[in-house]
């Protein structure tokens, strides 16, 4: 009688590998093996990522200080404090503001793929899927720009242009700047022996942070009357937090019911 782990009931990646279809005819010497668990603290590709975004991260934190600085400064007030002339132009900031965006959206794709990944025993037979990762950011990048599009039609309807803009140059400096919070939990998740739910918590605050500042500029860049304030929160809620958290819940939804189930095994 062959050995209960031979015995499964849903076919899987595996079973559907050449190397599954011979390994079953050889002989059954009783011993159950597994390989060595994926550490992406091993995988050149994964630790190539991670140094390229250190050095985006150098390089726009020594080119682009002035203007961060200079936009931090502007997100805490409720004036207009910028001109059209700025030191370093509409057109490097942007690149800057993309490429930190860039790095938080990776960032976050290896701390949510790092344990799926670990949990698949055959990486050897399948290989490790990095385009898991590509997905997780063309998905994050796509959910971020396209809640800047709602809000610059929905701002552009109810609100002054100046108003709109001052919004919207608020929104992707604090979505860029969690780069530099979500950059170091993922190098902690990768490199270090910190457990998992301390670098979740550590997400789940970061984001608790982004989302309370964000609030924040929304108060006070939209001067509302006595009790407008209350539609100024269902607002918010209804364009950011409700499709942060729909969001979520489908990354989520898809790790446990589809990716796990039939892609890693």
């Amino acid at each position: 009688m062959k050995d209960s782990t031979w015995l499964v009931s849903d076919s899987n990646v595996i079973q559907r590998s050449e190397y599954y279809k011979e390994g079953v005819l050889l002989p059954d010497r009783t011993i159950a093996v597994g390989e060595r668990g994926f550490a992406a603290r091993n995988d050149d590709v994964i630790v190539t990522g991670m140094t390229v975004m250190f050095l985006i991260l150098a390089v726009v934190l020594y080119k682009g200080r002035y203007m961060l600085l200079h936009r931090l400064k502007d997100f805490f007030t409720s004036k207009r404090t910028y001109t059209e002339d700025d030191a370093e132009g509409s057109s490097s900031e942007a690149i800057y503001v993309f490429l930190l965006i860039t790095v938080s959206v990776l960032s976050l794709s290896c701390i949510f793929l790092d344990d799926r990944i670990a949990l698949s025993h055959f990486l050897s037979v399948t290989g490790v899927p990095y385009w898991l990762f590509g997905v997780g950011f063309v998905v994050g990048m796509a959910f971020i720009y396209l809640k800047a599009w709602c809000y610059s039609v929905v701002n552009w309807t109810f609100f002054d242009s100046d108003s709109n803009q001052r919004w919207m140059i608020g929104y992707l400096l604090m979505t860029a700047l969690t780069a530099f919070l979500l950059y170091p939990l993922a190098l902690l998740d990768i490199f270090a022996h910190v457990s998992r739910e301390t670098v979740i918590g550590g997400a789940i605050l970061v984001v608790f942070l982004y989302e309370l500042l964000l609030f924040y500029k929304l108060i006070a860049n939209f001067k509302v009357k006595k009790y407008g304030y209350m539609l100024i929160f269902l607002y918010f809620c209804s364009v950011e937090l409700l499709p942060t958290l729909v969001f979520g819940h489908l990354a989520v939804w898809y790790s446990d019911n589809y990716l796990v189930k039939n892609i890693l095994y």
